[in-house]
C-alpha cells in the first residue's frame, strides 16, 4: 500500500489508480475541514514556556530528516555553551505523560524510539517526551532549571506550544510531490503554511564526501543527509555516544552485497543513501514507518540473509526497535547500522545567525 502511495504521490501513477483519486479528494477535503478546527483550537489552548522554543517539523509525510536536524542544532548549542532540552511527542510510546527520557534504557514502547535515539546520540543534553509538550518542558526545568533553551522536535503542527524560530524542512530530492493534502497527496498542511515557517530547509540525499546539490529555490539554507559511518548493532550501548565510531572500515563491515530492511518514513532515502556509496543492493524490505518488529520480522530477513549469503544493513532507529532481538543474530548474520548526519551547505550562516538572535532574548521568567 505503502507503494502505491508514493507512487500516487511523488510519480507517475498507473491509469488503474484514477479510480482512486475520487474517494481521496473527498478525504482530502474532509481531512483539510477537520484540521482547519483542529488548528484553531490549538491556537486557542497555546501556552508559552519560559525559555527560546526552536521548533524543527516540515509539512509532508515521511522523513525529511527532522531527527538528524534536532541533534544538530543540539550539538551547536552544546558547543556554544548553552544547556539545550529537546522536547518529543514520543510516538508509539504506551505513556502519554510527561517523563525524562532515560538515555541507559533500551525500552522504546515507554519513550518512542526517537526521542531514545536523540537522548542516546546527546548525552549532553536533556530530553523529555510527553503528548503535551508544554509539560513536559515544564517537568524539565523543574528538574532542570539550569535549561536554557528548547528543541521542539517534528512541532510544526504542534501549534499549542509558542515557539520562537519555526524550522521547516523539505525534501530536497522529491520536493512536495503533487502537492495535495492527505491522503490524496504528501502534504500535512496546504503549501500557504510555509508562510508561518521563519525558515526553511532544504534537506537532500548524497554519499559521503559529496557537495550540496544546487540551491533548492524555497529554501533559506541546504544541507545533504550523509552516512556518518557503520557498526555492528548494539555495538554503543551504555559505553559510549553513538557516533563514537571506531576505526572499523566501511569495506570490512560490508565486505559483500546487502539487504536493507527498515522502519522509517524515507525507505526510498536510505536506500538511495546505501547506493550512492556504491554498495550492491540485493534486497530490500520495508515495514511501516516505526513498526514494532516481531521476533517472526527478524527471523524471517536473517533467514533471507543466511540463504542468500548478503548481509542485514539498517538504520539507528530501526536498532532502538531491534535490540531486545539480540539473541536472533547470534548464529550471524549480525545486522550492520548505518548512522547518517548533516553536511551543510547554502545558507548554513542563516540558520545559525537565527539561531543565535532567538537565544539572545534568553530566559523569560514569570
Amino acid at each position: 500500500m505503502s507503494r502505491l502511495l508514493d507512487r500516487l504521490w511523488y510519480g507517475t501513477p498507473p491509469a488503474w489508480m484514477g479510480i482512486l483519486k475520487i474517494p481521496l479528494a473527498l478525504a482530502a477535503g474532509c481531512y483539510a475541514a477537520g484540521q482547519k478546527i483542529d488548528r484553531q483550537l490549538k491556537l486557542n489552548r497555546q501556552k508559552a514556556l519560559p525559555r527560546p522554543v526552536v521548533s524543527i517539523g516540515n509539512v509532508t509525510v515521511g522523513g525529511t530528516g527532522k531527527t538528524p536536524m534536532t541533534i544538530q542544532l543540539a550539538e551547536w548549542l552544546l558547543d556554544w555553551g548553552f544547556h539545550p532540552c529537546v522536547l518529543s511527542r514520543g510516538y508509539g510510546a504506551e505513556s502519554k505523560a510527561a517523563r525524562q527520557v532515560d538515555k541507559d534504557s533500551w525500552d522504546w514502547r515507554q519513550f518512542g524510539d526517537e526521542p531514545l535515539l536523540i537522548a542516546k546520540t546527546l548525552p549532553g543534553a536533556w530530553v523529555y517526551a510527553g503528548a503535551s509538550r508544554y509539560e513536559a518542558g515544564i517537568l524539565a526545568l523543574q528538574e532542570h532549571p539550569d535549561i536554557d533553551v528548547f528543541l521542539l522536535d517534528d512541532g510544526f503542527q504542534h501549534r499549542q506550544l509558542a515557539r520562537d524560530l519555526d524550522l521547516v524542512l523539505v525534501d530536497g530530492d522529491r520536493g512536495f510531490g503533487n502537492k495535495h493534502l492527505l491522503p490524496l497527496g504528501p502534504l500535512r498542511e496546504p503549501l500557504i503554511a510555509l508562510g508561518r515557517a521563519d525558515r526553511v530547509g532544504a534537506i537532500f540525499r548524497g554519499s559521503s564526501g559529496s557537495e550540496p546539490p544546487e540551491s533548492f529555490p524555497q529554501a533559506d539554507f541546504q544541507a545533504t543527509l550523509q552516512p556518518l559511518g557503520f557498526r555492528l548493532i548494539g555495538e554503543s550501548s551504555h559505553k559510549s555516544p553513538f557516533r563514537n565510531f571506531d576505526t572499523t572500515t566501511q569495506e570490512n563491515l560490508l565486505p559483500g552485497p546487502v539487504h536493507l530492511f527498515s522502519a522509517i518514513g524515507s525507505p526510498q532515502g536510505f536506500r538511495d543513501t546505501v547506493s550512492g556509496l556504491g554498495i550492491e543492493i540485493e534486497g530490500e524490505t520495508i515495514f511501516p514507518d516505526h513498526h514494532p518488529f516481531t521476533e517472526q520480522d527478524i527471523s524471517r530477513v536473517l533467514d533471507k540473509c543466511r540463504k542468500r549469503k548478503v548481509i542485514p544493513l539498517t538504520t539507528a532507529k530501526d536498532e532502538i526497535r531491534l535490540v531486545k532481538y539480540k539473541s536472533l543474530w547470534t548464529q550471524g548474520p549480525v545486522p550492520i547500522i548505518m548512522e547518517v548526519g548533516l553536511k551543510f551547505g547554502d545558507g548554513e550562516h542563516n540558520l545559525t545567525n537565527a539561531l543565535k538572535k532567538i537565544l539572545q532574548g534568553g530566559r523569560r521568567d514569570p
